[in-house]
């Protein structure tokens, strides 16, 4: 025992610090240096929905509110919750990041969320995980009509060639992500490819969630330190942020403002009432969305 004690810290970096820890904070990186200003939610959200915008990201046809509670309205309320988790204790990162793993793991439930909301305004409910995740990939990521509603990075994928396509990675007007950054995504999501599959962020996710849950949740008592902590903390947030903003606006686009303003303004008087909390990242892209009149 000793012996395997001993080797934590390397199977610790080796595991974790030069793989996941890195993937993660290549694709947080990337949305930092695009959307945000500092930790500026306000300004990310304006440049995130402007992004959606300008890349023409607008339903021909909307669907009329059904009045009455959706798998897709269920699902949209199941991720901001996973957000709050994520986010919750909001002042302290040490109490926060205490059991990391399980933060790891609010991350893909609050963005698999997300991506299930997306999917079932077109598909019935009930769908496994990994068809939900081919659904998302296939017929949202890689369609013409729809891409448009996706950000980088996040919209970037591997397609059935296990390569990521040129115009998706051009969008991204960084020099150093090309040289450092997408490669690392390019890495991580090759871990979760399957032959001839569409892969997508949500895919490596899941992987991550399974290593974290099945195998070495363990390892991560070793995140001490500000540094590792404040990495996860931050790539984690800011991936949630932005899953979360383009499957909102979707909705919106979709089925109208009033609608999706509706169980926004429920969830969080029940979050208020019953937590006595609330969720920032929230509060603040629902003012934006208010400002541009969507």
């Amino acid at each position: 025992m000793g012996d395997f004690l001993g080797d934590l810290p390397q199977v610790f970096r080796e595991r974790y610090l030069k793989t996941h820890s890195v993937y993660l904070k290549s694709i947080a990186d990337i949305i930092q240096v695009m959307y945000f200003d500092r930790d500026n939610m306000k300004l990310a959200s304006m440049n995130m929905i402007t992004t959606l915008i300008d890349q023409g990201a607008k339903q021909r046809k909307q669907r009329k509110d059904p009045g009455h509670e959706t798998i897709e309205f269920r699902n949209l309320r199941n991720c901001w919750y996973h957000e709050c988790s994520l986010n919750y204790p909001v002042e302290d990162l040490d109490e926060r990041l205490k059991f990391a793993s399980w933060k790891i793991i609010q991350c893909y439930y609050s963005v698999f969320a997300a991506v299930a909301s997306i999917v079932c305004c077109h598909h019935p409910p009930k769908k496994s995980i990994d068809k939900t995740l081919s659904i998302y990939a296939n017929e949202f990521l890689c369609n013409r009509a729809r891409k448009d509603f996706f950000l980088p990075p996040v919209n970037l994928y591997l397609n059935q060639e296990c390569k990521i396509p040129n115009d998706l990675s051009e969008k991204i007007n960084w020099k150093y992500a090309h040289e450092h950054k997408i490669p690392d995504i390019d890495e991580c999501l090759k871990l979760a490819h399957k032959e001839r599959q569409i892969t997508s962020i949500p895919h490596y996710l899941k992987c991550l969630r399974d290593w974290v849950t099945y195998q070495d949740a363990y390892l991560l008592f070793r995140l001490y330190g500000q540094g590792p902590k404040g990495d996860l903390d931050f790539s984690l947030k800011r991936i949630v942020f932005i899953h979360s903003l383009q499957t909102e606006y979707y909705l919106i686009k979709l089925f109208g403002w009033k609608a999706v303003e509706q169980q926004y303004d429920v969830f969080l008087t029940q979050l208020e009432n019953n937590l006595g909390i609330t969720s920032k990242p929230l509060l603040t892209r629902f003012k934006t969305f208010e400002r541009f009149n969507l």
